[in-house]
């Protein structure tokens, strides 16, 4: 549930608001399927009801909640299936934006990339996963910022906030982030040797092996897990 808050500035405030509800529904404090009563989240956040009605359609428009009529609105439920969606377009948009940065010669990226790599692995070394994934977030901006590709980047962000809803499921599988430290590594150098093709091979793969890698998982978890990722129905 929502702690207190204070928002000080009127100012653009659904997308203020909207934004403070995105992080908490990403951060997993507001739970898949937790409902969100307007009244209640008005008076913890300090506002009125119509600025939060207009946060909560912005939500509802990203996926990251449900409005039903009458009822109210809840924090959309995870599902094995979206996952499974989501990261197959993820695959494709950071293959071509991993391309398309080889093909450009974006070297001057990936300095900033491997900072991001070495902080994944020092997070790594702390068990320190909500800062691994932080730092992995902040790794694949950066993959797709070198494309310069504005409308990869822009079809990019559309999205990503529903890839790091999943997140959490990810973070049950224990072999995954040795694993993906690898494979960023093998991005970076594709990129650096400007081998378009090998750049492209390594992103997909990367992203492919994670829904993999999932599946392994979801098979061998308890029954309740198989169906489920997170209070969300398959």
């Amino acid at each position: 549930m929502l702690e207190e808050h204070t928002f000080t500035r009127a100012d653009l405030l659904p997308e203020r608001l909207a934004d403070y509800l995105r992080n908490e529904i990403v951060s997993g404090r507001l739970k898949p399927c937790e409902r969100l009563v307007e009244q209640e989240v008005a008076s913890r956040l300090a506002v009125s009801r119509v600025p939060l009605r207009e946060a909560f359609r912005i939500l509802a428009a990203e996926g990251l909640i449900t409005i039903v009529p009458h009822r109210g609105a809840m924090v959309s439920a995870l599902s094995d299936s979206e996952l499974i969606h989501l990261f197959t377009v993820r695959a494709g948009l950071e293959a071509m934006a991993a391309r398309a940065a080889a093909q450009s010669g974006a070297r001057d990226k990936c300095e900033a990339m491997v900072g991001a790599i070495d902080a994944m692995r020092r997070a790594l070394s702390r068990k320190d996963i909500v800062n691994y994934y932080s730092q992995a977030a902040i790794f694949h901006d950066l993959l797709l910022q070198a494309s310069g590709n504005q409308v990869l980047i822009k079809l990019y962000g559309q999205v990503k906030t529903q890839f790091r809803r999943y997140q959490a499921a990810m973070a049950r599988i224990p072999q995954l982030p040795a694993q993906s430290v690898r494979e960023h590594e093998l991005i970076v150098s594709a990129i650096r040797k400007a081998d378009p093709d090998a750049a492209f091979r390594a992103a997909e793969q990367h992203v492919i092996s994670v829904v993999d890698q999932y599946r392994l998982w979801a098979d061998g978890a308890p029954s309740k897990s198989k169906k489920k990722t997170s209070s969300g129905k398959t």
